[in-house]
């Protein structure tokens, strides 16, 4: 078994919903996936006045997705629209950074 055979093996520890990750709803589909919030102190990100930006970054299986998303088109999880800024594939995993607007 080769290093990256073991990265691999090593998705299901990462991912599993009694260690790291929760079940989500990601594009409608139910999936395991890890939420990191980019807030400070639980409150959004400054961005206009009257405008708060708030910034997920997601760690999702490449396989349970099933395809890439597209950077600057919209991805809906748990019923909020995200425009999708950033997609980075990483061992397995798509690291994808979601921003949203809200007043």
């Amino acid at each position: 078994m080769n290093l990256k055979e073991i990265m691999a093996a090593d998705l299901d520890v990462f991912l599993n919903t009694d260690e790291f990750a929760d079940e989500h709803t990601l594009g409608g589909k139910k999936i395991r996936l890890i939420i990191d919030s980019d807030t400070l102190n639980g409150t959004p990100l400054p961005h206009a006045e009257g405008v708060s930006l708030w910034r997920k970054v997601i760690y999702v299986s490449c396989s349970d997705l099933g395809y890439r998303p597209n950077e600057g088109g919209l991805l809906e999880l748990d019923n909020q629209t995200y425009e999708v800024v950033n997609v980075d594939e990483q061992d397995g995993l798509f690291v994808i950074t979601l921003e949203a607007n809200a007043m």
